[in-house]
């Protein structure tokens, strides 16, 4: 777990965005970022975590039991 303040956040995961996301876009869309979690009053980011995910969703695989389910359902129907 490598949890990091919302702005090593922006610095780590868009250093090569020549636009990348304020604090206060990240604040209000903090409940959709992977790893996200309060640390007493600050907002962390478990930036391991979120790599984790987004690797994951980069290579298509299903980020939950339920979605990997209904996937498994839907191959079985399709057969």
């Amino acid at each position: 777990m490598r949890p990091v303040s919302i702005r090593s956040f922006i610095e780590i995961v868009y250093c090569c965005d020549e636009d990348p996301p304020s604090e206060s876009t990240i604040r209000r869309r903090i409940h959709e970022i992977p790893g996200a979690f309060r640390d007493g009053r600050r907002w962390r980011i478990d930036l391991d975590y979120y790599l984790e995910v987004m690797d994951a969703r980069i290579r298509g695989l299903p980020e939950t039991l339920h979605e990997a389910s209904f996937l498994q359902s839907l191959a079985n129907q399709l057969r």
